[in-house]
């Protein structure tokens, strides 16, 4: 192909970030993943939504990517290092974090956004995982963790920036792989995909993906303080994805696509896409300025602050003008969490914070998370970030079926 002469290049302000991160958050406010049931069920492998959803966005990216790359233009590279050990662990810390609390770094500011009660004591627990990497971090044991077996900066082409052309066929490859998973996996058991029942308009749900959804359908409005009337259209459409009535059954997948597109546009404008970093400089700036992991992330954090308010914002405006699921903060509990561990309000805030903490934890010790390693870093084919999702998945699966049983079939007997 070869890169023509001319490098384009393009530096935002960080405020940029807010409407960056708004779109993100307002899009995947309507998946529905700042809901944390529907992680919940993904622990269960009752519901693949966040795979299908992320598999369309990292093809996409990937493919916009390396395509433009090898055309001349400059990106900010954000491959996070290679050191094996500690993105394994982090890995699995934060798989078990996930399948405990329901959330993600990103979808904790997308659940206040939403006015989730359980959000605020996830970003607590969160903000103590992140100090706890803080203190560890300076310690032998945590230098051996970012040290031993560290590779650096490397993707499926080589060292992070070079090798373009060949990084753009590979790309193709990747994204393939991606699309495939996007197409074929099903979202619930016994069913089709996201993207082949958005593609296939005629296609007749079975009968346990008809009662999975229409449970779904349900669970994503529960505890709304704003219910979806029969004359709303836009809502109904929005929580309910695949009714014949719905104006919106591509929305899974366009949604998927922009939100790779709009990860690429922030690379274009010198900037990564992250949601944990603003945690840890939290930390640093409030209680811990002093220790060497919070003058590494003074150095070098970018818009993350900027992008997470973002991120919040438009998960609101999301809930209050769309989706309609905005629940001023009403008491509400997961139904999966609830099968298994009852109503007890203050029982699931604990789990939540602790489940938060060991997000955070784990994110911060691989050196990102569902954002900057699994969207933002598999996007651009990182080893470290493939690395983290592999060892994310397992630990997940694992907790979810130890936790609550696996397949659905087992809870409900």
């Amino acid at each position: 192909m070869g890169a023509v002469n001319v490098s384009f290049s393009v530096t935002a302000p960080l405020w940029i970030g807010i409407f960056i991160g708004a779109i993100i958050g307002g899009l995947a406010e309507l998946w529905g993943i700042s809901n944390s049931d529907v992680l919940l069920k993904l622990a269960k492998w009752e519901d693949r939504l966040f795979i299908n959803c992320i598999a369309i966005a990292i093809g996409v990216g990937a493919i916009l990517l390396y395509g433009l790359a090898a055309l001349g233009v400059s990106f900010h590279y954000g491959v996070k290092p290679d050191y094996i050990v500690g993105v394994a662990l982090g890995g699995l810390i934060f798989g078990v974090g996930v399948a405990v609390s329901g959330y993600v770094p990103g979808t904790e500011w997308m659940a206040l956004g939403e006015g989730r009660r359980e959000a605020i004591y996830a970003v607590f627990g969160g903000l103590l995982g992140a100090a706890s990497w803080t203190v560890l971090y300076q310690t032998p044991a945590g230098q051996w963790l970012v040290n031993t077996l560290n590779y650096g900066s490397i993707y499926l082409g080589g060292k992070a920036g070079t090798d373009l052309d060949a990084g753009f066929l590979i790309s193709l490859v990747w994204a393939a792989a991606m699309f495939g998973v996007a197409y074929y996996l099903p979202r619930y058991e016994h069913g089709k995909s996201c993207i082949y029942m958005a593609t296939h308009p005629d296609y007749k749900m079975t009968e346990i993906e008809l009662t999975i959804h229409e449970e779904t359908s349900k669970m994503l409005t529960e505890g709304s303080a704003m219910p979806v009337g029969p004359s709303d259209h836009l809502a109904y459409s929005a929580n309910n994805h695949w009714a014949p009535k719905s104006d919106l059954r591509w929305l899974l997948t366009f949604v998927g696509a922009i939100i790779g597109a709009v990860v690429v546009l922030e690379m274009f404008l010198h900037q990564i896409f992250g949601e944990s970093t603003t945690y840890s400089w939290v930390v640093g700036y409030l209680w811990l300025p002093s220790y060497s992991y919070s003058q590494l992330v003074f150095k070098t954090i970018g818009w993350e602050p900027y992008s997470d308010i973002g991120t919040l914002l438009g998960s609101f405006l999301a809930a209050i003008f769309v989706s309609r699921r905005f629940q001023a903060f009403n008491a509400w509990i997961p139904k999966t969490w609830q099968k298994r561990f009852g109503s007890s309000e203050l029982k699931r805030d604990v789990g939540v914070f602790l489940g938060s903490y060991l997000v955070l934890f784990g994110a911060r010790m691989a050196g990102g998370c569902a954002s900057g390693h699994i969207l933002s870093g598999d996007l651009q084919m990182a080893l470290s970030s493939i690395e983290f999702f592999a060892f994310v998945a397992f630990s997940l699966l694992a907790t979810g079926r130890l936790l609550y049983g696996g397949k659905r079939s087992e809870v409900n007997a």
